[in-house]
């Protein structure tokens, strides 16, 4: 039932939402796609859980505070869908978001003392645990948002999330579920839509409100297993743009699924599903699969180390493209060799 109902209102938001102006159209740095491509599957996601709602079938019980939380960052990607918002909107909006999500929990926090973080017990008085809150609900859904640039990539992650996240919290949202793998089934391995920033930033944040029911109280530190990819990714973006000294909000070629793209051709058919046992191996720490530490170390390790490469490749590539410092120098005392570069008369000797 899921499934067709992603596939019934993935069909109707592409023939009659997209062309309102939700369409992705290609252009010469980052999005190569051959064609102007609907970016309505976050748009179809959304108005699957609002009809899963209404028609009384929620899952994993989210109170009304995640709800509102959820649904103002949906509004939020989709708007940023159709007008293209300005980075610091979306920005503003998710830290609105975030406090009053870290509001929320750590009120739930009350009930314990301490939970175990990074090796320490760390205190649930707000005055320790609101900041790192606040920093967990802004960043997930950026990182989250991020990830999404090659077919398969964000909503592959987000039914490996579903399933982690559903297995911690003892139950499986089949319908929602369903609807995803609908929505997935149009987006690869041939894209006939995208996911867009409302579908993003609304599976990011259902996953970090999700992240911290099934981890606050029993391992903080399975939140970082869990969410290794994008975290490993942002990492990486954030190390490449301050190396070049590039705007942090700008947009460039320096994510994990760009570098891999690079390698295989650019073919996502062949990126998505290897970016997704990257992403997945480390999930596996917070399941009981026999050889789980293993498998889940193995993971990480495999992330990091190809994190550690595409930073190399792309400080290299950098590097070619810069004139070196003797070509600098001598730039600002060449005489123009054309009339054209001159000011319409002749250089004077």
């Amino acid at each position: 039932m899921g499934l067709a109902l992603g596939l019934g209102l993935s069909w109707a938001m592409i023939r009659w939402v997209a062309p309102l102006g939700w369409m992705d159209r290609p252009d010469q740095t980052r999005k190569h796609h051959a064609r102007p491509t609907p970016r309505t599957g976050g748009l179809a996601l959304w108005a699957g859980l609002i009809l899963i709602q209404v028609v009384g079938r929620p899952f994993f019980h989210l109170d009304w505070t995640e709800w509102v939380a959820i649904h103002v960052m949906a509004f939020t990607g989709l708007m940023d869908d159709r007008f293209n918002l300005k980075a610091r909107y979306k920005a503003v909006a998710g830290l609105g978001v975030a406090v009053l999500l870290a509001f929320h929990m750590s009120q739930s926090l009350k009930a314990v003392d301490q939970v175990p973080f990074l090796g320490v017990e760390l205190p649930t008085h707000p005055i320790f645990i609101f900041p790192l809150l606040m920093a967990w609900f802004w960043g997930v859904p950026q990182a989250y948002n991020l990830i999404d640039g090659i077919n398969g990539l964000s909503m592959g992650l987000g039914a490996l999330l579903l399933g982690i996240l559903g297995l911690n919290l003892g139950h499986q949202p089949a319908l929602f579920w369903g609807g995803l793998f609908g929505v997935l089934a149009l987006n690869f391995p041939k894209p006939r839509h995208f996911l867009g920033d409302c579908g993003a930033l609304m599976l990011g944040t259902l996953f970090a409100v999700l992240g911290m029911e099934a981890f606050a109280l029993r391992d903080p530190n399975l939140l970082f297993w869990v969410f290794a990819y994008p975290i490993v990714d942002v990492c990486l973006v954030v190390s490449i743009r301050r190396w070049k000294g590039t705007p942090l909000s700008g947009a460039d070629r320096s994510h994990l699924h760009h570098w891999m793209m690079d390698h295989v051709g650019g073919k996502a058919w062949r990126a998505t599903p290897l970016l997704l046992c990257l992403g997945g191996l480390p999930m596996l720490r917070a399941t009981s699969v026999p050889g789980n530490m293993v498998l889940s170390s193995l993971g990480l390790v495999s992330l990091v180390f190809l994190a550690f490469k595409a930073f190399k490749d792309r400080v290299s590539q950098s590097r070619e493209h810069q004139p070196s410092a003797q070509v600098r120098r001598e730039i600002p005392f060449m005489l123009p060799t054309t009339l054209s570069e001159t000011s319409g008369s002749h250089p004077k000797i």
